[in-house]
């Protein structure tokens, strides 16, 4: 890029999703080696699981691509810096970082159907402001508001909302007002890790389905 851009320090949403892409790696390559292993005189198996999971490591590299996208939008960098770094256009980058998880709250529908969206100038300088802000703040480990008793907690208030259905990140933060954004997305990772929601499709997430004996 045409200038250094410094980060005051690695936005912590951020970082859980690259620690989360670790380990689906690592899961997802681990059951590859062993289906491969297992099934080697099989081709319609083998082949099925190799065309799978190349298509989940695409997937998963696309997911990766558009968070290193908003981290340096974070940092300072405009669209055309980073259009030019990749060696593709503004245009491009602008379409595709509203599909980012860290700023996916930032964006807004577009298009006549509203299937697409996008993450304007002023909607990058929000989220700039809120990242220095949570930047600058003593205790922002905390799930919440002070004097939030423990069965109010980001955790035990997010599984109660999805009782009733799916939801995307946007609907489930702005649902909750009084909690700082990056609190509700990091509280969404932990749960997921410990089995309490599971996330359904890109930034959707759901309770658990329940298992058949």
């Amino acid at each position: 890029m045409s200038r250094p851009i410094k980060l005051r320090r690695p936005p912590q949403f951020t970082a859980e999703i690259v620690d989360d892409a670790r380990e689906r790696l690592v899961d997802l390559l681990e059951d590859l080696r062993r289906i491969t292993t297992e099934h080697a005189d099989d081709i319609e198996v083998w082949g099925s699981a190799v065309t799978t999971a190349g298509w989940e490591i695409a997937s998963l590299g696309q997911w990766l691509g558009l968070e290193g996208e908003a981290v340096l939008l974070l940092g300072g960098a405009s669209y055309p810096e980073i259009a030019e770094h990749q060696g593709t256009s503004p245009s491009a980058v602008y379409a595709r970082v509203g599909r980012s998880l860290t700023l996916a709250p930032y964006a807004q529908a577009s298009g006549s159907d509203g299937a697409s969206s996008r993450v304007s100038a002023e909607g990058v300088d929000l989220a700039r402001a809120e990242y220095l802000q949570e930047a600058h703040e003593t205790g922002s480990d905390s799930p919440g508001p002070e004097g939030a008793g423990a069965g109010d907690s980001l955790a035990d208030r997010i599984p109660e909302m999805l009782r009733a259905g799916e939801l995307r990140t946007t609907e489930i933060a702005a649902a909750l007002p009084d909690y700082r954004r990056s609190s509700v997305l990091s509280t969404l990772s932990v749960l997921t890790r410990q089995g309490r929601v599971e996330r359904v499709g890109h930034g959707v997430y759901a309770l658990p389905r329940p298992t058949t004996p």
